[in-house]
């Protein structure tokens, strides 16, 4: 094990923000996982993305499992079953697979990395039987299977909910009145995140215990159609959520600077908002930005509201993402804004650990 000297120098931040950093829990709440698999990503960045984390501290990580694009059950089924491999086998001596909430002690207790799955999007939830749009029963076998949470909507309208490019902020469907409930009733996580306003306050009301928004910035630092307004995040803190902040250029600030100065000012929007205690990270991050760049701007009908994609941040030859290293530099910077030890504590990850001890079951 490092010393506080050595994590000091390999981080570089000062001796105190390596204490806290190394004694703290520290939770992940998104990286964009399986967008890099469908793109064909390199299999050894693959391999190396994770162990990086756990070098720069982290202790929790929750990855993209499937989503509202491509979103059959059978497709969630086919990633969901080559990832819990890829974790339990390729990656054994560094993770552990969180199939209960005691698993992320045990991994923190053996010097591993936690992991989890979520949706961007319900999808994957499509195959109603008879006259439902979509299977409730799936919402368990998903979690069963590892999914801790899962956002409603990914941009555009699904059989659940509005997403945040839909001009027409519909609201919930009748079935994803029901599905919410069905997830307060297993435990699964509601992540307001790429959802329209309205949907997400909606579903705030019907769920009846915290909600997050996994990676979503104050639409007052940038008025960013991903951003969520003050009163969606004024609504969560009410629940007893948390919004992970976004290290992801484009709805950071216009210049696609994701540096963590430039995250710590929506961190710090957010802590005097409705204070530390309903603040976390969701960097969302991907392992090979090139890809998801490239992505993107072939499909401006589903990423941004319009087909002119250049007020939105896409047009850039390279999307920004903050990496897992400057996780420690976010420690650092707090404590410059004079933030209480137990304050950063609950941003890096206590916040969202109380949230998914609630929730779990």
């Amino acid at each position: 094990m490092m010393s506080v000297s050595e994590l000091a120098r390999k981080w570089g931040v000062s001796e105190k923000a390596a204490r806290l950093h190394s004694e703290s829990f520290v939770w992940e709440c998104c990286i964009s996982w399986i967008s890099m698999e469908i793109m064909h990503s390199d299999r050894q960045k693959k391999k190396e993305c994770l162990p990086r984390y756990l070098a720069s501290g982290a202790n929790y990580v929750s990855l993209t499992a499937a989503g509202d694009s491509g979103g059959l059950v059978s497709t969630a089924v086919h990633y969901l079953a080559g990832e819990r491999r890829f974790i339990k086998e390729t990656m054994a001596d560094t993770c552990i697979l969180v199939e209960r909430f005691e698993d992320i002690e045990r991994a923190r207790k053996e010097g591993k990395l936690a992991v989890g799955f979520h949706f961007q999007g319900c999808n994957p939830m499509h195959g109603g039987l008879r006259e439902e749009p979509g299977d409730l029963n799936l919402v368990q076998f998903y979690y069963d299977l590892g999914v801790k949470q899962a956002l409603l909507a990914h941009n555009r309208r699904n059989i659940s909910a509005d997403g945040c490019h839909e001009d027409g902020d519909a609201g919930l469907s009748t079935f994803g009145q029901k599905l919410v409930k069905e997830m307060s009733r297993v435990g699964m996580m509601l992540d307001c995140t790429h959802t329209g306003e309205r949907s997400t306050m909606e579903a705030m009301e019907i769920y009846g215990q915290p909600v997050i928004f996994s990676h979503s910035n104050p639409k007052r630092m940038f008025n960013h159609p991903r951003n969520i307004t003050d009163a969606q995040i004024k609504a969560c803190a009410e629940t007893g959520g948390v919004i992970g902040v976004c290290g992801w250029g484009p709805i950071v600030n216009a210049s696609n600077d994701a540096s963590p100065e430039e995250v710590m000012k929506h961190i710090d929007y957010m802590v005097q908002l409705v204070g530390p205690e309903h603040v976390g990270i969701g960097l969302d991050y991907v392992y090979q930005p090139e890809l998801t760049t490239q992505r993107m701007q072939r499909q401006p009908e589903y990423y941004a509201p319009t087909k002119n994609m250049g007020s939105y941040g896409y047009d850039v030859a390279l999307m920004d993402f903050m990496p897992p290293e400057d996780l420690p530099m976010l420690t650092e910077l707090m404590l410059k804004k004079g933030y209480s030890d137990d304050a950063i504590r609950g941003i890096l990850g206590g916040n969202f650990l109380r949230v998914a001890k609630q929730v779990w079951k």
